[in-house]
């Protein structure tokens, strides 16, 4: 391998590494040596990509293949970065492109499968990562998406058997065990476990914001509407306030004006990453939040779980575990999705193909009373849309009885 072929490699594990400015510190000094070359200028092309900055990716991946028109990575990369500015047309063109150069290049199948999803075409998507799956059984960046758009298409027979092959594929793999309960291949857990929880969250935090944007997400909003027409906010610069289940930190804007102390909880390490770049929270902790709850040795004005508890069935653990860490008066205020009316009376929560569980209102009601809080309120509401359909949940509130 030649000098520059060696620093050219530094410089791409410095950005696997996640050291762009290093990355790009090299990728430019190799570029002074080797004017063109068409390697420097993809890599310098998927950083700009990784940087969001998606116009100055496509010029230079453009200048890539103009080097060497036969460089897959570069098409795929480049559909990649169409997609990304939403030309979806180019971006089907160029992994189109690089499947021509390579029938067996599973990313291009994959990113085939995403674009062609964005299209509403969606057997051809389906098509797309079926290829892609058939390549490489177990990769979860497209065995996801495949599920949720079975789920999406309302074929559940086929999610079904799809998540049972899966499993089996990839028999450690916590999100295909949880989905097939979910969609009916096997027994229901009281809650999700603790690695599918944090496996889906860590996939899904980059995309996290925008994906809940474009369902209309507003459960925080609401949540801290709630909070507002009760009164639990008026002391605003004064309260203790415990967001479960933080995420990305969605609720934390929305609290911190009325927040003296605002903390966050959450299970996935990424999430955490973006939350805590929001720059409003006092204190983030990474751990499964029941656990979190026995060890706090804090006492909150105010707690929040914005769309957490639905990968709880069982409350009667975690809605105790809430009410110690409140002090006198405190309040809680989460949002769950409603169990169909249609569902015998009986049920007092079901896990869903989407993998959530949706609760009964008349059981979130008697699990807040058996957990010791009073005034508890019961609000209907449409928290996001999913498949163009309201999700339809209810806003909890309950404040703990002073000592």
């Amino acid at each position: 391998m030649s000098v520059p072929e060696e620093a050219l490699s530094a410089a791409i594990a410095q950005h696997r590494a996640g050291d762009h400015a290093a990355a790009e510190r090299g990728y430019r000094e190799h570029l002074k040596q080797m004017p063109g070359d068409p390697s420097a200028l993809h890599f310098l092309g998927l950083l700009r990509n990784h940087q969001g900055r998606n116009h100055e990716a496509i010029v230079l991946m453009l200048q890539a293949l103009e080097g060497d028109p036969h460089y897959v990575d570069a098409w795929s990369n480049l559909g990649i970065a169409f997609f990304e500015v939403r030309d979806l047309e180019r971006a089907e063109k160029c992994c189109r492109r690089a499947l021509e150069l390579a029938p067996n290049f599973v990313n291009a199948w994959a990113n085939l499968g995403m674009t062609l999803r964005a299209r509403e075409r969606w057997e051809e998507a389906l098509q797309a990562w079926s290829r892609a799956l058939e390549l490489e059984p177990t990769m979860r960046s497209v065995a996801v998406p495949y599920g949720r758009l079975l789920y999406r298409l309302n074929r559940v027979n086929e999610a079904m058997e799809f998540y049972r092959r899966w499993s089996v594929a990839s028999p450690q793999d916590p999100i295909p065990r949880h989905m097939l309960a979910a969609s009916g291949g096997a027994e229901q857990p009281a809650r999700a476990a603790d690695d599918f929880v944090r496996a889906t969250f860590d996939d899904f935090a980059d995309s996290f914001d925008r994906s809940l944007e474009q369902l209309q997400y507003r459960a925080p909003q609401l949540l801290c509407e709630a909070l507002t027409a009760c009164g639990a906010l008026e002391r605003a610069g004064a309260l203790e306030i415990l967001d479960l289940g933080c995420g990305t930190g969605l609720c934390g804007p929305l609290l911190r004006p009325v927040a003296r102390r605002l903390v966050g909880v959450d299970l996935s390490c990424k999430m955490l990453s973006h939350a805590a770049a929001r720059g409003v929270y006092d204190q983030l902790n990474l751990g499964e939040l029941t656990d979190w709850l026995v060890a706090c040795n804090q006492r909150f004005d105010v707690a929040v779980a914005a769309d957490v508890l639905c990968y709880f069935g069982d409350l009667s653990t975690v809605l105790p575990r809430v009410r110690q860490v409140l002090a006198p008066g405190g309040r809680f205020a989460f949002s769950l999705e409603a169990l169909a009316p249609s569902e015998p009376p009986e049920v007092p929560h079901a896990l869903r193909i989407h993998g959530r569980y949706q609760h009964a209102g008349s059981y979130i009601k008697g699990a807040l009373s058996q957990a010791g809080f009073t005034q508890v309120q019961l609000t209907e509401a449409v928290l996001r849309y999913e498949r163009g359909e309201p999700v339809t949940g209810f806003l909890a509130l309950g404040t703990c009885a002073a000592a």
